[in-house]
């Protein structure tokens, strides 16, 4: 993990380059259009696992912390980032035919949805398609406290989060592998 040095604050550009480290192509929008949705979809659940990852092992402080500051620019970008790379995750994957894919984002959905209200004292809102919204001014004035209580390490929806995307991930992997030995087909990834 990379450590910042104090005054130096890291780009939600930046998060996305490092969770789509495989293949920035599919980082924007022009790019994603020369990709199946399965291509996609491995490529957003190992970037979606990487930021969960990311925000699971951030420092928000303790609890005995006697200034309870604002967020770092550097930890909004990154939750930013997150929030991006979880709505990319659930546009390709929603028409997948695995079994095992629906079960891991719908469990994802669920796990998400739970937390709503945590999220949106944060800035970040739960839609009913399961997607996200980040309300910028919001998240600028979160405080460490309210993000602790979601993302840290000890809290169950970091720890969840987590833990299903690699199972999204593994998922999505099993599915290509599967297309692959039986129809034949050449994916565009880099496994």
């Amino acid at each position: 993990m990379a450590k910042v040095s104090s005054g130096l604050s890291l780009s939600t550009n930046y998060f996305m380059r490092n969770y789509y480290a495989n293949n920035r192509d599919v980082i924007k929008n022009s790019g994603r259009n020369d990709y199946t949705k399965i291509e996609l979809s491995f490529e957003d659940s190992r970037a979606l696992t990487r930021a969960s990852k990311r925000l699971l092992n951030n420092d928000y402080g303790s609890e005995t912390d006697e200034k309870d500051n604002d967020i770092s620019d550097t930890t909004r970008s990154s939750i930013e980032a997150f929030v991006t790379t979880y709505n990319n995750a659930i546009d390709s994957s929603k028409t997948t035919d695995s079994h095992d894919t629906k079960r891991y984002l719908k469990q994802l959905k669920s796990l998400t949805s739970k937390y709503s209200s945590e999220l949106s004292e944060i800035g970040i809102t739960v839609e009913r398609s399961g997607k996200l919204t980040v309300n910028e001014d919001l998240l600028k004035t979160a405080n460490n406290s309210k993000v602790r209580k979601i993302f840290s390490p000890d809290q169950e929806y970091s720890k969840k989060a987590y833990s299903i995307c690699g199972k999204f991930n593994n998922a999505v992997r099993d599915d290509i592998v599967s297309q692959i030995n039986g129809k034949g087909l050449h994916i565009n990834i880099a496994l």
